[in-house]
């Protein structure tokens, strides 16, 4: 097909596909920080009870029991209260950001074709199933999100069982959840394995519930398509499977190898933890879809195959956009590090210090 503009219709889905990457970067960049300032807020509630928790009026002999029940009685609630009621708010984000990504997924397409051939045709209920139907390595997100409430306070008892037998202080308890120095080595604190833990599902999530919304758009309009090209991030974080199947096609609904041997296994941004790998629908030719042609020109029929799209390269994309588009994405002191060389493609494609929050990521399609 020829896009709107005059390119190839999937050279201009890829693009869009890859713009929309970083959006989804930087949108994850948001999610992560209000993950952050729970998490920090659940911490210093951890600490303000074990400064309160002292009991008086017992015999040595009881007093570290009774301090370590004590604890673990009032910090087990607030864990699983804080938890669960996060647990929620990512839920709802969640399947706000998949219904979000099923309308971008039809309006990709759309944008390149010019009209309105595609649909997401998906309701409230269908995304909701959707949602419940999508697995971070092999389990459910909530059940992730429970898990990561039960190792925190697994944690949080170990250390204080510990820090409680070697006799020490409130101070010494303390940093053991929130971190700090303690005999000169440097302690980590329980709530900064929780933050990364926290991170990992969180990249992982996101990516995993947009993609299972696109797919599902893509399956819905199965008979507009050639096939799902499997597109990587190519960065040196990039795994060797996943850089392996770049560009490679599957078929839409089974996902059944098209003229080679990879398997799809949980398919893009759902193969492993944090995976970054995305997928573009490759559109068929206007005649195969039903429309006459043989009055186009040659080189319009040409543009028309379905060839699938051969420059996938992240930072090969975003070298060909503008300074202005590359400061936009980037932050205009890391965009002119990374021209100068100073900094490598994989210190910057976070974007860290940019975020999109829901709403703005729906209103950049």
């Amino acid at each position: 097909m020829m896009a709107a503009d005059g390119g190839s219709v999937n050279e201009r889905i890829l693009e869009l596909i890859t713009d929309r990457s970083l959006d989804l970067q930087r949108f994850t960049a948001s999610q992560r920080r209000e993950i952050s300032a729970f998490l920090k807020e659940l911490g210093a509630e951890i600490v303000a009870q074990i400064a309160r928790i002292d009991p008086m009026g017992v015999d040595q002999a009881s007093y570290q029991s009774q301090r370590l029940n004590k604890l673990l009685q009032q910090v087990r609630e607030t864990i699983r209260t804080a938890y669960r009621a996060r647990g929620a708010e990512l839920t709802g984000e969640l399947k706000e950001l998949a219904e979000i990504e099923a309308a971008f997924a039809a309006s990709s397409v759309n944008s390149a074709v010019g009209v309105s051939l595609m649909t997401d045709g998906m309701t409230r209920g269908q995304l909701s199933a959707l949602l419940d139907g999508v697995l971070v390595q092999g389990a459910p997100i909530s059940e992730w999100w429970e898990r990561q409430a039960g190792d925190t306070l697994q944690r949080f008892t170990d250390q204080m069982r510990l820090g409680i037998a070697q006799g020490e202080t409130i101070g010494q308890l303390i940093r053991r959840v929130r971190g700090g120095t303690q005999g000169g080595e440097p302690v980590s604190g329980i709530m900064s394995t929780s933050r990364h833990h926290a991170d990992a599902l969180v990249r992982s999530a996101t990516q995993a519930v947009s993609q299972k919304a696109r797919q599902a758009t893509y399956e819905g309009n199965a008979d507009l398509l050639k096939g799902i090209m499997w597109a990587s991030t190519l960065d040196l974080r990039t795994t060797v499977g996943c850089a392996a199947r770049d560009n490679k096609l599957y078929s839409v609904k089974d996902h059944k190898p098209l003229d080679h041997d990879l398997p799809w296994e949980n398919g893009p941004g759902q193969r492993h933890w944090g995976c970054r790998s995305t997928s573009a629908p490759v559109t068929k030719s206007w005649r195969d879809i039903g429309f006459d042609i043989d009055d186009l020109p040659a080189s319009t029929r040409a543009s028309m195959n379905g060839q699938v799209p051969q420059d996938t390269s992240f930072e090969a994309w975003l070298a060909k956009k503008t300074k202005a588009q590359q400061n936009e994405a980037l932050g205009p002191g890391r965009a002119d590090l990374w021209r100068d060389g100073k900094l490598t493609f994989r210190d910057l494609v976070d974007a860290r210090g940019r975020e999109l929050t829901l709403e703005q990521l729906r209103q950049r399609f």
